[in-house]
C-alpha cells in the first residue's frame, strides 16, 4: 500500500519526527476552507500516489492569497501525474540551508534491510551518489558515522520495522536550526501485514490513475481474510481473454506468453498463498464481470501447497455467479492448464460438469502451449 505524502507525515509526527505545520484541504471542503488562517508563504503539494509531480505541476509555492486561491484551483482542477487529485497539503514554508535524502527499504542484493543517505536532497536525487548502511532487524543499534542525530535514526529505524514498511524515504529531510525537519515522506507499506495492523483503514489506490470499480472490488477480497492473496494485484486491461493466473513468476510468463500467442488479456490478476474457495469465487466473478469477454484462461505452474481442486470450485462457483449476476450465458470457451496438490480430483469434478466449454489440461502441457490454445479456441467465429 502507497501512503499519500498526508498519511506517511501522520506516521512520522507519531514516532516523535518533526513535520512542517500543515493541513490537508480536500474537494468536499475547499469551498469552505478560511484562506485567513494561513501564514505566508505556504507550499500546496497534491496529494497523489505517484512520484515525480513536482516535474507535473503538483507543488506549487503561494506568497499570498490571491496566489494561494490561483494555485489551489488548478491542482483541482487538473491531474497530476494522471491521478485526478483529490486533496491538496498546505504546508508552511521553512527556510533551510542543508538538505539530505534519507530512506530505509529493502535491498535484494544485499538481502536484507538497508538504510540509504545521501547528502544532497530533492529533485534527480536518483542522479546523485548515497551510502547504503545494512541493517539487521534483530539488532536495533543505530548506524555510525551518519549525519543524522542517533535519536533520530533511532525513531525512524523503529517505525520501519513496527509499521512493517517496505520504503520509508524522506526526500528530503532539511536542518533548520537545531531541528531536523521531514519536508516530504514516502510510504509503502507491506500489504501482507494487515492482519497485524487494525489501525490500517486506508483506501485503495494505485500510482499513475484512478482504480476503477472492478479494481476496487478486488483488492477489497483480501481486506478481511489473509488467507492466501486473491485480487490485491489485480488491473484492468484492454483486451478480450480474461486470465485468472496463478503464482508470482509463473503469472509473469503466462503473460507474455499470451502476448506472444497473439492473445489480448482482459486483465493481469493472480491468486496464488493457497487461497481459500470463496475468495477465488469472488475474484473471477470479478474478472468475468467485464463486457466483451471471448475466452477465459486459468493458468499457472504446478503449485507446491496451492489446493488445485479449492480453487478451481471457486473458479467455477464464480463463473455460474457471474453469468447469474449479468443474466447470461457465457459462449466463450474456458481454457485450464494447472497442476498441484489435489489436481486428479480437480479435472475429475470438472469433467463430470460435460460443459463443453471446458478445456483441461495439466502438467503435461506447457504454458505456452496453453496460451496458443487459448488463443485459438477465444478468436474462431463460432461460439462454445
Amino acid at each position: 500500500m502507497i501512503l499519500y505524502e498526508y498519511e506517511g507525515k501522520q506516521l512520522l509526527a507519531n514516532a516523535g519526527v518533526a513535520v512542517p505545520n500543515a493541513v490537508l484541504i480536500t474537494r468536499e471542503n475547499k469551498e469552505t476552507f478560511d484562506v485567513a488562517t494561513l501564514h505566508f508563504p505556504v507550499i500546496l503539494k497534491a496529494q497523489v500516489a505517484s512520484g515525480h509531480r513536482a516535474k507535473d505541476g503538483g507543488i506549487i509555492r503561494a506568497a499570498d492569497t490571491a496566489s494561494f486561491t490561483t494555485a489551489l484551483q488548478q491542482l483541482f482542477s487538473h491531474t497530476v501525474c494522471n491521478e485526478i487529485v483529490r486533496a491538496v497539503l498546505v504546508e508552511a514554508y521553512v527556510e533551510h540551508s542543508e538538505e539530505y535524502y534519507l530512506s530505509f527499504s529493502y535491498d535484494r542484493t544485499k538481502r536484507g534491510p538497508v538504510l540509504v543517505y545521501g547528502t544532497e536532497g530533492g529533485s534527480g536525487v536518483e542522479e546523485r551518489t548515497h551510502t547504503i548502511v545494512p541493517l539487521d532487524p534483530e539488532n536495533t543499534t543505530v548506524p555510525e558515522g551518519t549525519p543524522f542525530p542517533p535519536q533520530l535514526l533511532s525513531s525512524l529505524q523503529e517505525l520501519f520495522f513496527s509499521a512493517d514498511c517496505l520504503l520509508l524515504e524522506i526526500n528530503p529531510l532539511i536542518k533548520h536550526g537545531d531541528e531536523w525537519i521531514a519536508l516530504d515522506a514516502k510510504v509503502h507499506l507491506d500489504d501482507a501485514a494487515v492482519w497485524r495492523h487494525p489501525e490500517w483503514h486506508l483506501e485503495p489506490r494505485a500510482p499513475g490513475r484512478e482504480l476503477n470499480q472492478r479494481e476496487l472490488a478486488a483488492r477489497q477480497i483480501d481486506v478481511d481474510d489473509y488467507r492466501g492473496t486473491a485480487g490485491a494485484s489485480y488491473v484492468d486491461l484492454d483486451g478480450d481473454i480474461a486470465v485468472l493466473a496463478s503464482g508470482g513468476g509463473a503469472s509473469l510468463v503466462a503473460f507474455d506468453a499470451l502476448y506472444k500467442a497473439g492473445g489480448r488479456p482482459a486483465n493481469y490478476v493472480e491468486y496464488s498463498g493457497n487461497p481459500p474457495k470463496e475468495k477465488v469465487e469472488a475474484l473471477a466473478n470479478i474478472v468475468l464481470s467485464k463486457p466483451n469477454i471471448k475466452g477465459l484462461w486459468i493458468v499457472g505452474a504446478v503449485a507446491n501447497f496451492t489446493d488445485i481442486y479449492e480453487t478451481l470450485l471457486g473458479v467455477t462457483e464464480g463463473i455460474g455467479h457471474a453469468e447469474k449476476a449479468l443474466g447470461t450465458s457465457f459462449d466463450f470457451p474456458i481454457v485450464i492448464r494447472r497442476g498441484g496438490p489435489r489436481d486428479d480430483e480437480a479435472f475429475a469434478m470438472l469433467k463430470q460438469k460435460n460443459d463443453p466449454r471446458l478445456f483441461i489440461t495439466g502438467r503435461e502441457t506447457s504454458i505456452q502451449e496453453s496460451a496458443a490454445h487459448i488463443v485459438a479456441k477465444a478468436y474462431t467465429a463460432t461460439p462454445v
